[in-house]
């Protein structure tokens, strides 16, 4: 079987991605493509990349009903820079009775030998190149037979329309909360949405990079402990948290170090998290409904090597709230509670009050949740009590 390799940063996945790899496939030079978003790209070390499981599910929802598409995970979970060459090579590792070809638009050509390895790259893997016709193909055919003839690349072009897309505008457009519905397929422009993807890149692009490059690290562990709802759900937490970190002057490795790993015990067997939740001491949170909590910070302790107190108290009580919560306790229990793809009530007044109120956010946090419990006949936590009850105080002695 012919099988195309077209990888990329999908960030977002736009229309032009779509059409590259429909003409490929309909060219009928190959007869199935491999979707491979990329894991940490090492040319965009100084831009601020979408964590990749935003990027792996907007692939696999704008390819979900074709059948020759496969969505891989292949650079996401290996460590280090995603190079093609290495992706190639695994790929035919892998499948060595397959027959592999690069994909891309023929714009690469320009700085293809800037590449990683270009002479191993073209030596080993034959290119497929999109013609989108116009004078910019001709100069594309005349490094085409440069490269054969310098490095003996083998190089083929395929019919595809020309669609001109800038993935850094949609980016801006959806930051600045402008439509975006003719960039990209409807079902990513409301994933997009829904989780608010790229809501505070402008802020956020100020965010240390080695952060960053500490977070995709922590991603690429989580990807096999959570399901995929609870990873995006532990990143658009971490997105939020960073958000009202920077809101309240709170550090921001705290705050995005335990956001992320929140939810790190939530998806194991019941049996693992009270074992690890009784290991962390505290009798009253081993209720099923509560024990990720406290293995959560058990778990980022022993396999994640966090040792500071304040990120383990707050992953500890992100559940229930507890006496005395500091910023960082509150803006990890208020993320979790109203993270932009949670849908219960009140939550703009939360959100509204989380920009300037902790106190106030945290208060009607705690009392939404008590009503809740209340109307199912269910007990109220004793922490939630006493984290509502010092809510009352704070905000009574600033009047």
């Amino acid at each position: 079987m012919r099988i195309g390799i077209c990888g990329g940063t999908y960030d977002p996945l736009h229309l032009g991605h779509i059409a590259l790899v429909r003409a490929a496939l309909n060219s009928g030079l190959v007869d199935e493509v491999y979707v491979v978003p990329s894991g940490l790209p090492p040319h965009k070390r100084k831009e601020l990349v979408s964590m990749a499981t935003y990027r792996f599910e907007m692939a696999s929802c704008a390819f979900a009903d074709e059948k020759r598409v496969r969505i891989l995970d292949l650079e996401i979970l290996r460590e280090g820079p995603s190079y093609t060459l290495d992706t190639a090579r695994m790929l035919q590792d892998k499948y060595p009775d397959e027959a592999f070809f690069l994909i891309y638009g023929s714009d690469i050509l320009r700085d293809i030998e800037r590449w990683h390895q270009p002479a191993a790259l073209l030596a080993e893997w034959p290119l497929l190149l999109a013609n989108r016709g116009g004078v910019a193909d001709d100069a594309s055919r005349k490094l085409a037979q440069q490269l054969r003839e310098k490095l003996g690349a083998r190089i083929q072009f395929f019919d595809a329309p020309s669609i001109d897309l800038s993935a850094t505008r949609i980016r801006k457009l959806a930051t600045v909360g402008q439509p975006i519905d003719d960039y990209v397929l409807p079902e990513v422009a409301r994933f997009i949405k829904k989780h608010a993807l790229y809501r505070w890149n402008d802020e956020l692009i100020e965010v240390d990079q080695g952060l960053w490059v500490e977070l995709h690290l922590m991603e690429q562990r989580l990807w096999p402990l959570l399901k995929r709802k609870r990873l995006l759900h532990s990143l658009n937490v971490m997105m939020y948290a960073l958000h009202l970190a920077r809101r309240h002057q709170v550090d921001l490795r705290q705050v995005a170090l335990a956001a992320i790993l929140h939810d790190c015990a939530k998806c194991l067997p019941l049996k693992e998290q009270l074992v690890l939740a009784a290991r962390r001491g505290d009798k009253a949170l081993l209720a099923k409904e509560l024990a990720h909590a406290p293995a959560g910070a058990m778990l980022a302790a022993e396999k994640f090597n966090i040792n500071d107190p304040l990120i383990l108290q707050a992953i500890h009580c992100h559940t229930t709230g507890c006496a005395d919560m500091n910023r960082l306790d509150q803006i990890l229990f208020v993320a979790d509670k109203v993270e932009p793809a949670r849908t219960y009530a009140n939550l703009d007044t939360i959100r509204l009050f989380a920009e300037d109120d902790l106190d106030q956010a945290t208060r009607i946090c705690l009392q939404e949740i008590n009503q809740y419990l209340q109307k199912s006949s269910k007990p109220v936590h004793p922490y939630a009590r006493q984290a509502l009850t010092d809510m009352d105080t704070r905000i009574a002695a600033r009047k």
